[in-house]
């Protein structure tokens, strides 16, 4: 999965999810104008089954897009367990994805690399400049 089929998939989802909330918005009030804050309450709970799916949608999209990217990296993805702390199944998409906890992880790994990649990058072209440096003097000394 790449980053802009992720980024794509990702934005239709909480647009999703923002759409459904204001409906559920509009249920709420309507049943707290007629029925109180109980019926609100109701109705609310009853809607809510619709936000959790979404969120459990876009949880599972998070997963797969980091283990891809980990694994292009080829980086350490948190061993599956169903006994682990970093893996559940999700009861409304009926697959497993990380936590919260296994997220966090995952990221840190990705992040960590990324930085070493970047560090490797700036430290060939501090080498560069300062050979590129080292040139422009000596030429300047000879032309003297």
């Amino acid at each position: 999965m790449s980053y802009l089929s992720y980024r794509i998939a990702l934005y239709k989802l909480n647009r999703k999810r923002q759409k459904k909330g204001e409906v559920i918005s509009k249920y709420v009030e309507e049943a707290r104008r007629t029925g109180g804050e109980t019926k609100a309450q109701e109705v609310y709970e009853s809607e809510r089954f619709d936000l959790d799916m979404i969120d459990h949608e876009i949880q599972y999209l998070q997963t797969r897009y980091l283990i891809n990217k980990a694994r292009k990296n080829f980086l350490d993805v948190p061993p599956f367990s169903e006994e682990s702390d970093l893996w559940e199944h999700s009861p409304f998409t009926r697959k497993y994805q990380l936590t919260e906890k296994g997220i966090t992880q995952i990221r840190n790994t990705i992040r960590g690399y990324e930085k070493e990649r970047r560090e490797k990058v700036a430290f060939y072209v501090n080498i560069l400049f300062g050979l590129l440096g080292l040139l422009i003097g000596l030429i300047a000394v000879i032309k003297r």
